[in-house]
């Protein structure tokens, strides 16, 4: 019942459903125009254990799931204040963060890169990489760690592009887009329904000055009663009583005389 009732609204009312979704429409395409482009670049390095804990002999890669301790801390360090501030100073556009690769069974460092610019995000990249093998050594030296015990890093994957990320602008396009068409038909038929309230007083109104007062007693009914019956003049049957008067006296005194 409703959604048939406002369908109807919005085919009386198509010229505002029309302009609402114009409206929409330029809205929209502002924020498109609007909205930039946002661009992601990642990098990844694993932590490599000591030569002590590998052997003379050994594989290295049966020891990467023993660091997951050291790699907390390594991000830890990667996240501070006083190790991003370097970065983001030099590349002021850009927004960076360094933590463990959950999705890799390995204690790897995953560093992702944002920004609105692509030269920015490329090098504020390098730089976050760059540090990752700085805050590690700073670690080791300020336990005084022996070099054969030293944990090491291997580069795995650094992105020579970034990658253009559409979600934010999508998802204000869509938002934009959606809220627009529903604000348009919400608006097209609360005007319908104020314009058919207005054409129905005004028809109440018309036809309240149509009908003819109300009776407001029997003195009144009287009135239009005899309003309404034919007036008879009765100044003329006066006058000839007048005059016929003196023959039927005339009459009468002949009468008593015989």
């Amino acid at each position: 019942m409703w959604l048939r009732d406002m369908i109807r609204s919005l085919m009386r009312r198509w010229y505002v459903l029309l302009f609402c979704l114009a409206a929409a429409a330029a809205g929209t395409y502002l924020v498109y125009q609007t909205v930039p482009l946002s661009y992601t670049a990642k990098g990844s390095l694993v932590l490599m254990p000591p030569k002590t804990s590998v052997g003379p002999d050994g594989n290295p890669y049966l020891f990467l799931g023993g660091m997951g301790q050291a790699l907390d801390i390594l991000c830890s360090k990667l996240s501070a204040e006083d190790a991003q501030a370097p970065i983001l100073k030099a590349h002021p556009n850009v927004s960076y963060s360094a933590e463990p690769d959950r999705s890799s069974s390995g204690s790897v460092v995953l560093v992702t890169v944002r920004g609105s610019d692509r030269s920015e995000v490329m090098g504020a990249l390098d730089a976050a990489v760059a540090a990752v093998p700085t805050t590690l050594a700073a670690m080791q030296d300020a336990q005084a760690v022996p070099p054969d015990s030293r944990i090491s890093l291997m580069t795995l994957v650094v992105d020579s592009q970034p990658a253009t990320d559409t979600k934010t602008r999508t998802v204000y396009v869509l938002a934009t887009a959606g809220g627009g068409a529903a604000l348009g038909i919400l608006l097209t038929g609360f005007i319908d329904g104020r314009l058919l309230a207005r054409r129905g007083r005004l028809e109440a109104e018309a036809k309240a000055q149509a009908v003819p007062p109300a009776d407001d007693g029997p003195s009144a009914r009287l009135r239009r009663i005899r309003e309404s019956q034919p007036k008879v003049d009765t100044t003329g049957a006066v006058e000839e009583s007048s005059e016929a008067a003196p023959g039927r006296r005339e009459r009468s005194t002949v009468r008593s005389k015989g």
